[in-house]
């Protein structure tokens, strides 16, 4: 009865963005799924576990956690969020943390002393975050479980996990990593599980002398690279000697001429696989070729075509002006003639020497006039006749 009633009073004083409950016989408050922006949830206190995954929660801001008043958080879980930044001291105050999970973030980078307070800190979870090449050097002296697996690291430094002398477990699976030297666990006097899986590993020197470094310390690991090499698509090609027969001597006169023989085709074939593996190394790895006389070329062939380009208009704009000048001058001149005829057949026209059918006659002072009846049946041929009556009348 008094364990269901300090449930129930616990589940009164919770937020209403959570659930509140015993969990490992902690006191835990699930705010799961709530789209929280930040982590004042209203949640009580005394809250030893909480539980704020599958939020919206972008920032952790420094001693923001301490001020709430989660000092006696030993569990706190922020996966699927959206956390990009954590300040350096974020989780200052909480001295009796023990496990924290950011998995599933957005973390590219993460202040190395931001967890050198946490004394009692032992399970950090960082996998699925977008880390690649900025690992973070963190420095913890309790941590000893590390997960990193998925988070898309393609080079580990050599002195990454020094400031992590007590680490026991360490996960890079499923990353990008070709190579891993050994010197990068020599600090890791107490690790006991390495997961390595689901890299690309190139299996070579390095790598049989990580395993082999491995094996010594009892470092438990799943094999990754074996004898014979985990051979990769065009990563090293075999070419087997062709054995030829001698149809000439049936008979062996030397018996130690198949010694001989073997031997030689033992070195041929040492000297074609090494002819071949440099060769596939060449082509996996082609060196980058410069076109930068390709690209001058280019660039010549581009400004000759736009220098012809610029005199064909010039060109086609000299000829289209001169077209248009000759022609406005000949249009001119036309005028200018026409002009020049019209005025010339208006002076003869006012003088009286055209005629309708534009021939010119002369009056000649005894030339008697036309009869009146000629000059009213046919007034079209006689144009003035009031001025050639008057000049016959004044004569």
């Amino acid at each position: 009865m008094l364990f269901s009633s300090g449930i129930a009073a616990s589940t009164q004083q919770c937020s209403a963005f959570c659930v509140c409950d015993t969990w490992y016989d902690l006191e835990r408050a699930s705010c799961v799924g709530r789209h929280l922006y930040n982590i004042h949830t209203g949640a009580p206190n005394n809250v030893q576990a909480l539980d704020l995954s599958d939020n919206v929660i972008s920032l952790l801001t420094s001693f923001e956690l301490a001020n709430i008043g989660f000092t006696k958080l030993k569990y706190l879980n922020l996966s699927k969020n959206a956390i990009s930044e954590i300040e350096l001291n974020a989780f200052d105050g909480l001295a009796d943390l023990m496990v924290l999970d950011l998995s599933r973030n957005r973390l590219d980078d993460i202040p190395a002393e931001v967890l050198e307070k946490n004394k009692n800190l032992r399970i950090l979870r960082l996998s699925k975050n977008n880390f690649k090449s900025h690992i973070p050097k963190l420095r913890s002296s309790s941590l000893t479980e590390l997960s990193l697996d998925s988070c898309q690291i393609s080079h580990l430094p050599l002195d990454t996990f020094n400031g992590l002398k007590h680490l026991r477990h360490l996960d890079l699976a499923n990353n990008l990593m070709i190579q891993m030297n050994a010197i990068a666990l020599q600090t890791l006097h107490f690790l006991k599980k390495l997961s390595l899986e689901g890299n690309p590993w190139s299996c070579d020197k390095v790598m049989l002398d990580l395993q082999m470094y491995l094996r010594n310390k009892d470092i438990e690991f799943n094999e990754i690279c074996s004898k014979k090499g985990n051979v990769r698509k065009f990563e090293k090609m075999v070419v087997l000697p062709t054995m030829t027969r001698n149809y000439h001597h049936s008979k062996i006169a030397n018996p130690e001429e198949p010694k001989e023989r073997s031997n030689r085709i033992e070195m041929e074939s040492n000297i074609l696989n090494n002819k071949t593996l440099s060769t596939c190394q060449e082509t996996a790895n082609p060196t980058p070729v410069t076109d930068s006389e390709d690209n001058s070329v280019a660039y010549w062939f581009f400004f000759l075509g736009f220098i012809l380009g610029i005199l064909s208009r010039l060109v086609i704009s000299y000829i289209w002006l001169l077209g248009t000048c000759l022609y406005n001058r000949r249009c001119s001149l036309e005028r200018f003639n026409s002009g020049f005829i019209s005025r010339e057949l208006s002076l003869l026209s006012l003088d009286g020497r055209m005629e309708s059918d534009g021939s010119l006659s002369e009056f000649y002072p005894n030339t008697p006039p036309p009869a009146y009846r000629d000059v009213m049946l046919q007034p079209s041929l006689y144009r003035y006749p009031s001025r050639i009556s008057n000049l016959n009348r004044d004569r």
